[in-house]
């Protein structure tokens, strides 16, 4: 995308209106009630100076670094951002200790509690990267596989044929009726300057009591605004708030990261049971390693025996007995 592309004012069709007062959208704050206040009114808080200097500085040496490396190695991109230009840096937590203190980040981690509760499981931590050039993302939801609810005498969409391009709607005003609760929320933390030019998250105000899944046309038929900040900020979301990346229209890369969490019952995007390596899988506190899906929740989960904990394997599950002859 270059700058003539047109900006999001000018990009919407005529039908669709903001539903907000610019002057009352979140500001960002490190107070914990404000920011509540702001993700149950809007979707979405923002937290001010969410990571120190010195933690900022950490993060960014060692994702630049892993990039910049990934670049040459590694040429997968994310299935939800397949644009030319943009990059994904996934499994963060087995290419840094520096990243663990973002999963345990007092402030943001108490945010994602108020959405989905204590028992709340890590989804993924993964780098979102706009680099120069790279274009608009479709407009969606982090909770784009929840079937919606319907009245049971019509049809229904069945879960597993849930698609993230499927969405049509480009009304983003609260329901008249029922809506499914958040079963995902997410931190966006900001590595680098997000700015409009840079590429900054784009959100849509409200839209996460809406029920609907938005339009994905691209450029976009539904007004939104960016979220905009410093390095080391951080904006917190109802996993049903509609969203995007926006295109770099900059000479520098945007660098973001996500740490998506579920509920429970969910499946995670980054299968920790499976990927997380060995040696840091060691260093993990068996809260974290709950957290990381290894542990059992109401029986789910379980390899057997509900009451091991993370550290038992499955060379160490029960196998057939038989009796004695």
């Amino acid at each position: 995308m270059s700058r003539t592309d047109p900006r999001p004012d000018q990009a919407i069709a005529p039908r669709a209106a903001p539903t907000w007062d610019i002057a009352s959208l979140p500001k960002p704050s490190t107070d914990p009630v404000q920011i509540r206040n702001d993700v149950d009114t809007f979707g979405y808080g923002i937290i001010e100076k969410a990571l120190d200097e010195i933690t900022l500085k950490s993060v960014q040496d060692r994702l630049f670094e892993q990039a910049e490396c990934e670049q040459s190695v590694y040429k997968h991109r994310n299935p939800a951002n397949p644009i030319a230009h943009a990059q994904w840096v996934n499994m963060l937590l087995n290419k840094g200790d520096i990243f663990f203190d973002l999963v345990q980040h007092p402030l943001a981690m108490s945010m994602i509690e108020h959405m989905l509760g204590p028992d709340y499981q890590i989804s993924c931590v993964d780098s979102q990267i706009q680099h120069p050039g790279a274009g608009i993302m479709a407009m969606h939801t982090d909770q784009w596989w929840l079937a919606p609810l319907h009245n049971p005498d019509t049809p229904y969409a069945r879960a597993s044929s849930m698609r993230r391009d499927q969405g049509d709607s480009c009304d983003p005003s609260m329901a008249a009726g029922p809506i499914s609760p958040p079963m995902v929320a997410n931190v966006m933390w900001m590595i680098t300057d997000f700015s409009e030019e840079t590429g900054a998250t784009r959100v849509v105000p409200g839209s996460h009591l809406s029920g609907k899944a938005p339009d994905v046309s691209v450029p976009h038929k539904i007004p939104s605004v960016p979220a905009e900040g410093p390095a080391g900020t951080a904006i917190v979301f109802d996993g049903r708030l509609w969203h995007s990346a926006w295109s770099n229209s900059s000479a520098e890369s945007r660098f973001g990261i996500t740490t998506a969490c579920c509920g429970p019952q969910c499946r995670p995007i980054e299968n920790y049971s499976r990927g997380l390596r060995p040696e840091v899988m060691a260093k993990c506190p068996p809260d974290l390693l709950d957290r990381l899906g290894f542990g059992v929740w109401s029986s789910y989960g379980h390899i057997g025996d509900l009451d091991a904990g993370p550290e038992k394997m499955g060379k160490d599950s029960l196998g057939a007995l038989h009796r004695q002859v």
